[in-house]
């Protein structure tokens, strides 16, 4: 129905509405096609007509790769993302839509990849040009669960608050999957004993998950981690010579493994620092910077208060000492 309607009536205004809510409109009519090649043959004659406009064609090709995608159409989908992606780039000033729909598409390219690392960022970044309240409860759903998937099984991806203060990520909460948000906020919590209480208690839904069953031992060595990080990042800048009894007790590991896991967290770019092994002291020199969530933000809003304190009584100390000096 609505591919006629396109062909009796909005194709005779593509030359006199606006461009890209035109090609929106060409978008949605081409998702009508029972074969995504079919498809693609309609949005491609649009496109050759559509040169006036850079906007309106980028989000033809855009949606083009979509649907080499979804035809499983892997190496084709990845060289069309990396002509769309000099291209797109380039934009200054576009319409978020162009953003939304292409990060989407690169996301999901690397879903379909099993690259839990790059469809997390591409996936942040689709949400971030992508409006809430635009998403269906189903799409909330579902990318949280990629998503959520992603943060438990990428070796890689540390930087969890930024999917926690997620709206959507509340989604879960309604669903069968909601083993899989108190997973997450345990993680975040940086609690080695809260995260393995968590999934022991939802250890029936983890098991059942293959992926997640077959790498538990990482899983755990990455809350170690992040209990590390937290414990560092608690601490101000001359607070962080580090005894190992203190991250051993921390990351709930033996003395003899605190090396290992500091050198394992080094390794990933976390941290810059030295390992004092006569001491026993871990020295940070450096932390990657994370993205806090309101808990966190409260934790830096308290530092910063210290450190007020602390620089306000040094600079009363100095007049005083002024003062002395000053007096015949």
């Amino acid at each position: 129905m609505l591919i006629e309607f396109y062909e009796s009536f909005i194709r005779d205004l593509e030359t006199k509405i606006n461009y890209l809510k035109y090609a929106r409109m060409v978008v949605l009519t081409s998702r009508r096609f029972e074969k995504h090649q079919d498809a693609n043959a309609f949005l491609l004659k649009i496109k050759d007509r559509l040169k006036i406009n850079a906007e309106a064609q980028l989000l033809l090709r855009i949606e083009m790769a979509e649907n080499l995608l979804l035809d499983n159409l892997l190496v084709e989908t990845g060289d069309a993302l990396v002509q769309l992606k000099e291209e797109i780039e380039k934009l200054s000033g576009a319409d978020t839509l162009i953003f939304s729909e292409y990060y989407k598409v690169y996301a999901l390219y690397y879903d379909k990849r099993r690259d839990y690392e790059e469809f997390y960022q591409y996936a942040l970044q689709y949400l971030a040009y992508t409006p809430s309240e635009l998403l269906s409860q189903a799409e909330k759903v579902d990318w949280s669960v990629k998503m959520g998937m992603a943060v438990v099984l990428g070796k890689k991806i540390y930087n969890i608050g930024e999917l926690i203060e997620k709206d959507i990520l509340k989604a879960l909460t309604t669903t069968d999957y909601v083993w899989l948000y108190d997973v997450l906020q345990a993680l975040n919590g940086a609690r080695v004993a809260e995260f393995v209480k968590t999934m022991e208690h939802y250890r029936t839904q983890v098991e059942l998950v293959p992926e997640i069953k077959a790498n538990l031992d990482n899983i755990l060595v990455k809350m170690k981690i992040l209990a590390v990080l937290d414990l560092i990042f608690t601490r101000q800048k001359e607070q962080r010579s580090i005894g190992f009894d203190t991250i051993a007790k921390v990351a709930e590991i033996k003395l003899e493994d605190v090396e290992w896991l500091v050198m394992k967290t080094m390794s990933l770019g976390l941290i810059r620092g030295e390992i004092d092994q006569v001491d026993k002291i871990v020295k940070v020199a450096w932390m990657k910077p994370r993205i806090l969530d309101s808990q966190r933000i409260q934790i830096m809003k308290d530092t910063l208060d210290k450190w007020k304190v602390k620089v306000q009584g040094n600079l009363k100390g100095l007049e005083d000492q002024t003062g002395e000096l000053a007096k015949p």
